[in-house]
């Protein structure tokens, strides 16, 4: 009984500082996990000038929306083709969490769509119409 007693006092003081350093190891991993977890969740903004996107139109036609440049020094070029006419609209952008403005400047005009992004769908409003377009691959 007096080794049993001796010997668990001897293991007894390195296994408790073993737990400790288990324990302290596990909180600083922890840590680190969960600071390497956070991430920003993508901006409508973001995922929305990162793609091409088209639509076809039950007449016929298409559609197409392409970004170029980086924010701050963004151009949108918004086409549709349709009955052998192709319309344009082109120059410089501003983009927020829900509307585009496009400033064409061929023809003095600024152009503002309402959007909505789904995934790889795009809902764009102007003037109360709604149309869907889709990411391109």
């Amino acid at each position: 009984m007096v080794i049993i007693f001796c010997y668990c006092e001897y293991i007894k003081p390195k296994g408790c500082v073993t737990v400790k350093k288990l324990l302290f190891s596990a909180v600083i991993i922890s840590l680190l996990m969960l600071c390497g977890c956070t991430q920003n969740a993508p901006s409508p903004q973001n995922e929305l000038i990162s793609s091409n996107w088209t639509a076809s139109l039950d007449g016929g036609g298409e559609l197409s929306l392409k970004f170029y440049g980086e924010p701050g020094d963004l151009s949108a070029e918004f086409n549709l083709k349709n009955a052998g006419k192709d319309i344009t609209i082109s120059g410089d952008c501003l983009v927020d969490n829900t509307s585009i403005v496009i400033f064409d400047s061929s023809v003095s005009q600024n152009y503002a769509f309402d959007y909505t992004p789904k995934g790889d769908t795009l809902e764009i409003t102007y003037n109360n119409s709604t149309l869907t377009m889709q990411k391109e691959s």
